[in-house]
């Protein structure tokens, strides 16, 4: 297992030290991309008043056989998107969260403002647990298939931390897979220090990054 961290070390360093790469962001945080004028992104917290959008965007990650992340496990309310909504409100408190051992999130949504399209969705953790410290990360998130490569993670990923600074969270881990070169970028361009890599028990190999909140 060394052996192969080793290898995979190095592997990130050449790319961080040589990659060339195109910017993330074509918007700022307004909403504004060149010369256009678009409503500026927010994050909202899931509601019925989404749920045609939600259940839109459920559907596009099933068809695309993409992965479910960052979306309060979105996936596994089949159709019942009510319910899904319900348990995203109880996720936020000690004592309405359904499970103990469970870690109280917020769940947010990426939207343009006056807009119901749902573009992203990303999940803040109040704390870490033994397996968030490892693995998991403070936050998880990701992007609707056909909106990606549009810089909307990074700005996702910017507002998100400006909740953490809400939350008092001076110090944010966040990981990705360390084969996604698209996320790592995305950390790094929110100010995210590489801090080390991880095996999970799948063999998969994590980096992770913190996040210094000033």
């Amino acid at each position: 297992m060394e052996d192969r961290l080793d290898r995979e070390i190095e592997s990130m360093d050449d790319l961080q030290k040589g990659f060339t790469y195109k910017k993330l962001c074509l918007f700022d945080t307004t909403g504004k991309r060149k010369g256009v004028k678009m409503n500026r992104l927010i994050l909202v917290k899931p509601d019925i008043e989404y749920i045609d959008e939600i259940r839109s965007y459920r559907q596009e990650f099933i068809d695309n056989g993409s992965l479910f992340a960052g979306d309060s496990a979105l996936g596994s309310f089949y159709d019942d998107i009510e319910a899904w909504i319900l348990q995203c409100k109880l996720m936020e408190n000690k004592e309405t969260k359904p499970k103990a051992e469970w870690v109280e999130a917020d769940q947010f949504m990426l939207v343009r403002e006056g807009e119901r399209r749902v573009l992203g969705m990303i999940n803040l953790r109040h704390y870490l647990n033994d397996s968030l410290a490892e693995i998991g990360g403070h936050i998880g998130y990701s992007i609707r298939p056909s909106e990606r490569r549009k810089g909307y993670a990074k700005i996702m990923l910017s507002l998100c931390l400006d909740e953490c600074r809400k939350l008092g969270i001076e110090q944010v881990l966040i990981t990705c897979d360390a084969q996604n070169e698209a996320s790592y970028r995305t950390i790094e361009a929110c100010g995210g220090k590489f801090d080390r890599l991880t095996v999970r028990e799948s063999n998969a190999v994590t980096a992770r990054y913190w996040v210094s909140i000033r």
